[in-house]
């Protein structure tokens, strides 16, 4: 697949995992089983893993929780998040009464060892490789930063960083943790419970609590058990679900979408992991040259009309920051929204003023010459390049689709041997998707001073304060309008209608610990 640039496979599993925390229990669910179909699980050990499954939140639970509420790290497994202000010093605590389901209880040393196996063996290492040593007194952890970096933020709140049992790491090898070792989470293997390339199975955790904020129960998980079920034809899991043999598709195919939306007897959530298709135009091209012809262009795409061509399964994006992702900034998004979409007749005013008259055929004309160009589309891809080149074409733009491998789209950009192609990022925090998404080296906004604009906003340690700088620096990808942001590729969840506590935060991550029938 195309898609997979920047996240390497990863995306789906944290969209769960970020916020699977467990909770009070107090009343115990109606049905004492839970089965879910999930991607296939790997292993437990999630850190030695470069993807993993939507469900294995359940398994192991993030050090803390993002607020997309307040741009911030909350508690979670761990609390109290504090940075210095010189951005080098962080500490947190680790609460007393948090038990593996071993019965041993969670130790500050065990959050230290974690991280330093994790600096060892994940392939995401990179995203926390700024602390330089950790050190506890009492119940609270300290970390040393060579430098304050914010994506550090979203590793430390996701499934990329959990919580193993000292003794375990010190005692079995990397292999052996893999399906040996026992994550501090909701629910836990069960005894033989990895049936492999098939299923896990889970046992609850009741010495489990949380101090997560955002949920409403903070100990125990509500069903007595769990069935995983992995690599099932997606016939049969639709039918499973239908039937009541199931209880939750994690992940669905559009196919399966279009299926079950109508269905009676299914809750469809939206849990779509942060990400940006979006349009790039070679500003030394003769049609984009001239920026009112960019604004057109810009101005001329209908968003909610492509979303219509394919179901639904889009949603309109005004922003290149997508409005899950960490430190979204509204304000940048409203200006966007406001002043470069959805008013097809200002396009035809920016034509007309840029010198580009309507022909006898509508395609506008300039001394001779027709407002044509060529779009780089991806080959699996084509019914949005069609109605997008519908759209154009009612302003007088005649868009040619030349659909081709995505990879050559991209290196295509990169030579500067285009008129204009589509892209896509997909990541929970935006800096990552700030210093990618120029794919022209030589845009106009690509500049040492955007660059110099994000690694600012990467070291600023107050939430409120980088939330700000990065709808800074989106206004500053607007000045130069070669840059457009279309739309969000959209991914479900389906349950059984009757299954509650299904919830989706602000940030597009999904709790499973208040789930009860």
């Amino acid at each position: 697949m195309r898609k997979k640039l920047l996240v390497l496979g990863l995306i789906v599993a944290f969209v769960f995992s970020m916020t699977a925390c467990g909770g009070g229990g107090e009343e115990e669910s109606a049905k004492k089983d839970l089965t879910i179909i999930d991607s296939e699980w790997y292993g437990l050990d999630t850190y030695q893993l470069d993807s993993t499954a939507g469900g294995q939140g359940l398994n192991s639970t993030g050090l803390f929780q993002w607020d997309a509420e307040k741009g911030d790290v909350v508690d979670n497994v761990c609390t109290n998040w504090q940075v210095s202000e010189d951005g080098k010093t962080a500490t947190f605590d680790v609460p007393e009464g948090m038990k593996y389901s071993t019965g041993e209880q969670v130790e500050p040393e065990d959050v230290i060892a974690s991280l330093e196996h994790g600096l060892e063996v994940s392939p995401y290492s990179d995203g926390y490789s700024n602390i330089e040593s950790m050190e506890y007194e009492g119940r609270t952890v300290t970390l040393h930063l060579s430098e304050f970096r914010s994506d550090m933020l979203y590793y430390l709140c996701a499934g990329f960083a959990i919580v193993i049992d000292k003794d375990e790491l010190d005692k079995m090898s990397n292999e052996e943790l893999m399906w040996g070792c026992h994550p501090y989470g909701m629910y836990a293997l069960a005894e033989d419970g990895y049936v492999s390339g098939s299923e896990v199975n889970l046992v609850r955790n009741d010495g489990f609590k949380c101090e997560n904020p955002l949920v409403e129960n903070k100990g125990a998980g509500k069903f007595e058990t769990v069935k995983v079920r992995f690599n099932v034809e997606d016939f049969t899991q639709t039918e499973d679900l239908k039937a009541g043999n199931v209880d939750m598709l994690m992940s669905l195919t559009s196919d399966q979408y279009l299926e079950l939306q109508n269905d009676e007897s299914v809750a469809l959530a939206d849990t779509t992991y942060p990400n940006i298709t979006y349009f790039e135009m070679n500003t030394d091209s003769e049609v984009f040259s001239d920026i009112n012809v960019r604004k057109a262009l810009a101005l001329a795409i209908d968003r909610d009309g492509m979303a219509e061509v394919v179901d639904g399964l889009i949603g309109p994006a005004y922003s290149m920051i997508y409005d899950t992702v960490q430190n979204f900034s509204q304000e940048a998004k409203d200006y966007f929204e406001k002043n470069l979409a959805n008013d097809p007749e200002k396009a035809k005013q920016l034509l007309e003023e840029a010198g580009w008259k309507e022909g006898k055929d509508g395609i506008r004309e300039k001394d001779g010459k027709k407002l044509e160009f060529t779009w780089y589309a991806w080959t699996d891809s084509t019914a949005i390049p069609e109605a997008m080149a519908e759209q154009l074409k009612q302003v007088g733009f005649k868009m040619n689709i030349e659909a081709i491998d995505w990879n050559y789209v991209y290196e295509n950009i990169s030579a500067d041997k285009y008129d204009a192609g589509i892209e896509w990022l997909s990541w929970a925090e935006p800096m990552l998707v700030l210093n990618a998404c120029y794919y022209d080296k030589n845009a106009p906004g690509n500049t040492k001073e955007y660059k110099k604009m994000v690694e600012k906003a990467a070291h600023e340690a107050d939430g409120e304060a980088r939330t700000k700088m990065v709808g800074d620096i989106q206004m500053h990808l607007f000045e130069n309008v070669n840059m457009i942001p279309m739309y969000a590729e959209l991914s479900f969840t389906a349950m059984n209608k009757d299954l509650k506590g299904f919830k989706v935060l602000a940030d597009g991550s999904a709790p499973l610990n208040d789930l009860a029938y």
